[in-house]
């Protein structure tokens, strides 16, 4: 190590230093200051560069906020499918079974998605997996909620169909309970005027002649006649759902064909047309081509008062 000169004032001239242990202990003194310097130095920027920035906080808290909503609206899922559930339950083991409707199988109730990936968008993010599970749910809901919404739909169309043909049966009697007596039945006999043993097809209801004669169910008149052989003037109404009628024997007839009718809607009057021995209704009831005895389609515990208020309420619906 070379020497270093300080300056003798008392001398007058440059001396060599004398190395003592208190100088070396002064110049080691400088560089550990110097060191713990650049040390703070060093440290203090680098804790400054781990404090996360104010935007930096808000981000991170908007973000906390998400993952929280969708925790929340996880568990409003889990109630909704709990919920949609019990739906399906009384879809499949009542409402079906009541619209005559097979239910629907599990299978097709559990909706799933597969091939492609529906979800790569949502790929890179921080909390992808989260983000695609929600998405999912949403979509597996959402298909789930269709298919219930096609199935009442689908029971509503059934349910109205079974109204409509309820309404459609010819279930009451074309005329006035208190207004008719049979003057001949449903089956075999003896022709009143050809005195031949024949198949009588319908009912003969004996009645005064001009007595209202009324649809004894919905439907549409496909047919009116002023002579129609042995039947004389008549009307036929199709009730669709393979049941007919017809009305024979009218002395008059109240519609036309293309007409929409309704139970209790007149048709026409009693008469003594055609092949005929007295003023009487021959009524007929066609079960997809095979007449049935109309005998064992009517109700026949309503009296005329409830006959009247019927047929004036159906009336009143027209």
């Amino acid at each position: 190590m070379s020497d270093k000169y300080i300056y003798d004032s008392k001398r007058l001239e440059y001396v060599v230093e004398k190395r003592t242990f208190a100088s070396h202990c002064k110049r080691c003194r400088k560089f550990v200051f110097a060191a713990l310097a650049v040390g703070v130095v060093g440290w203090s920027l680098s804790y400054i560069n781990m404090i996360p920035s104010a935007e930096a906080l808000q981000l991170k808290k908007i973000g906390d906020k998400y993952i929280a909503d969708i925790k929340h609206l996880d568990n409003k899922f889990i109630q909704i499918e709990d919920f949609l559930s019990e739906i399906q339950y009384h879809d499949d083991s009542c409402y079906r079974v009541l619209a005559k409707m097979t239910p629907i199988s599990s299978d097709k109730r559990m909706a799933s998605f597969g091939g492609v990936n529906r979800y790569e968008m949502l790929e890179g993010y921080f909390n992808t997996d989260l983000l695609v599970d929600y998405n999912r749910k949403v979509d597996i809901l959402a298909k789930k909620l269709n298919l219930q919404m096609q199935s009442y739909e689908a029971v509503v169309r059934s349910a109205k169909r079974c109204d409509d043909s309820l309404l459609s049966i010819p279930a009451i009697l074309p005329v006035l309970p208190s207004a008719y007596r049979v003057s001949s039945p449903f089956g075999w006999r003896e022709h009143p005027i050809t005195h031949r043993k024949v198949h009588h097809d319908g009912l003969d209801m004996a009645a005064v002649e001009g007595s209202r004669v009324y649809s004894s169910g919905n439907g549409v008149v496909v047919s009116t006649s002023s002579d129609a052989g042995g039947y004389g003037k008549q009307v036929i109404v199709d009730h669709g759902f393979g049941y007919k009628t017809r009305y024979a024997h009218l002395s008059k007839f109240s519609v036309h064909v293309g007409d929409t009718v309704s139970r209790g809607t007149e048709i026409g009057r009693v008469g003594n047309t055609g092949l005929s021995t007295g003023p009487h209704l021959h009524y007929e009831v066609i079960v997809s081509g095979t007449k049935k005895n109309p005998d064992n389609f009517f109700l026949k515990d309503m009296t005329s008062s409830e006959y009247r208020e019927m047929v004036n309420a159906f009336a009143g619906a027209e």
